[in-house]
C-alpha cells in the first residue's frame, strides 16, 4: 500500500470576504453557488472576466462568518484588485488573509485516519470539519486528500500531530497527487487564458449552471449548451532533460502549438507529470511532444472523471 503523506502548502493563500452582503456579492461574481456554502460544506469555483476567461479558480469555505477563497498565493492580490472594483457598492470587505493561516495537505490511502488525529474527517468532497485552532476540508470525493487550515501559532502542534500518522512529503509530491485527480489551479502565467470548460471545471463541480448571473456567465453557459469545445485539460507524462514551465508549448507531429502546460510535478530522473490544455483532436489522434524537443514524447493519461460529450458536439434531441 502506498504511504500517506503530509506537507506544508506555503505557496497557497486566502482571500477573506466578510460583511452582511458578502454572500450576495460573491454570488454575483463567481461560477459556484455561494448559497450552498455552510460551515460544514464548501464549494469549488472560479472567478472570470466579463469575456468568460478564468482569472483564478479556488476552493471556498465559510469559517467564523468569513468566506475564504483558497488559491495560489500568487493569485490572491490579482483577485482582490479585480473584485475591489465592484465591492464598493456592497456592505462587504475583502482582505488578504494569506498570513492569517498556516496550511497543510494530507493525502494517501489513510489520509482520513490521519485527519482524525485532529478532528472528525470531513464526509464528502469539499465538506468541512473544525477543530480548536482551525478547520479541515476534503479536497477529493474519496477521502484521500485533505487541506488543513490552522492558526500560525498552532502550526507546530498540527505538524507534530500529522507526523504521527503520515510521512513528510513535498509540495511536488502533492502537486503530483493533484494532477492525478485532474485538478489544476490557475497561476499568473495562464490567468485570463481559458474559459472554465477548457480547465474541466464543470467536470469537478466548480460551475453551477442553475444559479443566477455572475461575471462571464453568458459566455460560460453558451460554451456548455451551444458551443463546441475544441480543447480542454488533459493529464500527461513526459521525460525531458529541460525543466518544464507553466505555459510551455506543446506540439504535435503534424501541427505546432496545439497546447500549453498548466501545472506540473517533478517525479525524478527527468520525468514529469503535468496537466495541459490541448486541442482535443491532436491529443486523441496524434503524437505529442514538447516544443523544440521532438524526442520528449508525451503520454496522455486517462482523466479520473467523465466529461459530458455534448460539450464537444451538441447532440440534437
Amino acid at each position: 500500500m502506498n504511504p500517506t503523506y503530509y506537507c506544508a502548502l506555503d505557496h497557497f493563500g486566502s482571500l477573506s470576504l466578510t460583511g452582511q452582503d458578502a454572500t450576495a456579492f460573491l454570488q454575483g461574481q463567481v461560477t459556484c453557488d455561494v448559497a450552498l456554502v455552510s460551515t460544514s460544506q464548501g464549494q469549488a469555483g472560479a472567478y472570470c472576466t466579463p469575456k468568460g476567461n478564468v482569472i483564478a479558480n479556488f476552493d471556498l469555505v465559510l469559517h467564523q462568518q468569513s468566506l475564504l477563497l483558497h488559491m495560489p498565493t500568487s493569485m490572491v492580490e490579482t483577485v482582490q484588485k479585480a473584485m475591489a472594483k465592484y465591492i464598493v457598492f456592497s456592505k462587504a470587505a475583502l482582505t488578504n488573509a494569506s498570513e492569517q493561516w498556516s496550511r497543510f495537505a494530507v493525502w494517501g490511502p489513510e489520509a482520513a485516519q490521519c485527519i482524525q488525529q485532529l478532528t472528525d474527517s470531513p464526509n464528502g468532497q469539499h465538506s468541512v470539519s473544525t477543530f480548536d485552532d482551525g478547520f479541515v476540508w476534503a479536497a477529493d470525493s474519496n477521502a484521500n486528500a485533505f487541506i488543513v487550515y490552522c492558526l500560525p501559532n498552532a502550526a507546530k502542534r498540527v505538524t507534530e500531530t500529522l507526523a504521527k500518522a503520515a510521512k513528510a512529503g513535498t509540495t511536488q509530491d502533492f502537486e503530483a497527487a493533484q494532477i492525478n485527480l485532474g485538478v489544476a489551479y490557475v497561476t499568473p502565467e495562464i490567468s485570463d487564458s481559458y474559459v472554465p470548460q477548457m480547465l474541466n471545471l464543470q467536470a469537478i463541480g466548480a460551475i453551477n449552471f442553475k444559479k443566477g448571473c455572475y461575471t462571464g456567465q453568458e459566455i460560460v453557459a453558451r460554451m456548455q449548451y451551444l458551443g463546441k469545445l475544441k480543447r480542454h485539460l488533459f493529464i500527461g507524462e513526459v521525460c525531458s532533460t529541460t525543466a518544464l514551465e507553466i505555459g510551455q508549448q506543446i506540439d504535435a507531429s503534424k501541427r505546432k502549438n496545439v497546447g500549453k502546460v498548466v501545472s506540473y510535478a517533478t517525479l525524478g530522473n527527468n520525468n514529469y507529470a503535468f496537466t495541459a490544455v490541448i486541442n482535443r483532436s491532436e491529443a486523441l489522434e496524434d503524437q505529442l511532444h514538447l516544443h523544440e524537443q521532438e524526442q520528449a514524447n508525451i503520454t496522455i493519461v486517462p482523466l479520473p472523471y467523465d466529461i459530458d460529450p455534448q460539450v464537444f458536439e451538441r447532440i440534437k434531441l
